[in-house]
């Protein structure tokens, strides 16, 4: 519904003024400006009330499915249905929170029956899943006296997936990829079996698996454990606790972590193996990913919904967390990516693997997203935290568990398919 503006008011008052001065000093003239003040209040209010509604637009973003780091370009085509020229527009908010500014657009002097397209200025696209607010339009005349709000298009929602890198193979997972297959495309997988480790022989289980020598050390039946790796699902955690993310938006540890997982994950679909994504959203919410395009599909839109959530302590809840799996949790490559090395989850991490699962650690670091010259309190509180860092990492190394540490600034193909030996070298310098 059209109104007078601020400045329509204003002219209001004025007619009002004048109107009244042409009653105390009776002069003609002054009736005559107080009606042609009138009366420009009431052609724009026309104006308005009468084009306002045939006001038509559409939002488009490019792209359309973007990827974190692209340009994203958010453009308005608007037409004027009506016969009636001159009205000017203001889109406010048209790019919702894609855009680090108010993300205001102008549609200087619509004419008649006219159509124009104005852009925003691209924004870099953030992860994430984006709603854009309804697309509104301020009109008004062209002296700004009337106004009109109209709608012109539904809220919008974009998803921007997270950037991933193209592995053929992981540092965590040194034979996967590794072995070409004939007549196979893609990436290579393992053999048929592979050997897991050694534990004490259950009643009722069979002799054939017996490993002698090691019977023959303990004193008691000791059974070879044996995978199948083509058939094997790939568990992978992410960790997204709110305490632990560190960094300005979008360049936080979360975001590295995501794309660290995002990933191992990739290599893992396309090394024909299932992934089950496990996410915390509230709750941990598993996601069963299949191999092929539907699973990365799948796996890319899982990952830009992740935003950190409240603190858990994962070290305790990590057993049942992942008992809960099922009965084959224990024939699964399990990798947790965290943001942060806390006693209780590498003790946690040390006791499935003395359990025999294949289990291995990507640590985000968090100091390498601090400030580059931090307070002398940060500083002093560095070596503590450096050196307890360093103390866990090698109780993981001493324990058997693949792990990496990637930093901000990181060649993330590099660090992710560095082999495991030459990598544990590296942190622990």
């Amino acid at each position: 519904m059209a109104r007078p503006t601020g400045r329509g008011l204003g002219l209001l008052a004025a007619a009002a003024g004048a109107y009244l001065a042409a009653r105390v000093v009776g002069t003609w003239e002054l009736y005559l400006v107080s009606l042609a003040f009138v009366a420009a209040l009431l052609v724009a209010w026309l104006l308005v009330a009468a084009t306002a509604p045939k006001l038509e637009g559409a939002r488009t973003v490019t792209p359309e499915r973007p990827t974190a780091g692209d340009p994203l370009a958010i453009a308005l085509r608007v037409r004027n249905g009506s016969l009636l020229p001159g009205l000017q527009l203001t889109v406010p908010d048209a790019a919702g929170d894609l855009s680090e500014g108010h993300g205001e657009l102008q549609v200087e002097s619509l004419g008649s029956r006219a159509q124009r397209v104005v852009s925003a200025r691209p924004q870099p696209a953030r992860r994430g899943v984006h709603r854009l607010p309804a697309l509104r339009a301020r009109a008004e005349d062209p002296l700004g006296l009337a106004r009109a709000d109209r709608r012109l298009g539904e809220p919008l929602e974009l998803t921007v997936y997270p950037r991933l890198v193209h592995l053929t193979s992981c540092a965590l997972w040194p034979g996967m990829g590794a072995r070409p297959e004939r007549g196979h495309r893609g990436l290579a997988v393992l053999g048929a079996s592979e050997f897991r480790g050694v534990r004490p022989h259950n009643p009722g289980e069979p002799l054939s698996r017996i490993d002698w020598k090691a019977t023959a050390k303990t004193g008691s039946l000791m059974l070879r454990e044996m995978d199948d790796p083509t058939s094997g699902d790939v568990t992978l955690l992410l960790d997204a606790s709110s305490s632990s993310v560190v960094g300005a938006a979008p360049d936080t540890n979360l975001e590295l972590a995501v794309e660290a997982a995002g990933s191992v994950a990739d290599l893992a679909l396309r090394a024909g193996r299932g992934v089950n994504l496990l996410l915390p959203q509230d709750e941990w919410r598993q996601t069963r990913l299949a191999p092929g395009a539907d699973g990365r599909g799948l796996l890319l839109d899982s990952l830009a919904r992740v935003s950190p959530q409240r603190t858990v302590r994962l070290g305790p809840s990590l057993r049942t967390l992942l008992a809960n799996r099922g009965r084959r949790w224990r024939t699964e490559i399990v990798t947790l990516v965290v943001l942060a090395l806390d006693r209780e989850l590498v003790r946690g991490v040390i006791a499935l693997r003395r359990e025999g699962l294949q289990v291995s650690l990507i640590h985000v670091s968090a100091a390498s997203f601090l400030p580059a010259a931090p307070p002398s309190s940060l500083r002093d509180a560095a070596g503590p935290v450096a050196a307890e860092a360093q103390g866990l990492s090698l109780s993981l190394a001493a324990a058997g568990i693949p792990w990496l540490t990637v930093s901000r600034g990181d060649d993330l193909r590099s660090a992710l398919s560095l082999r495991h030996t030459d990598a544990r070298h590296a942190l622990l310098r």
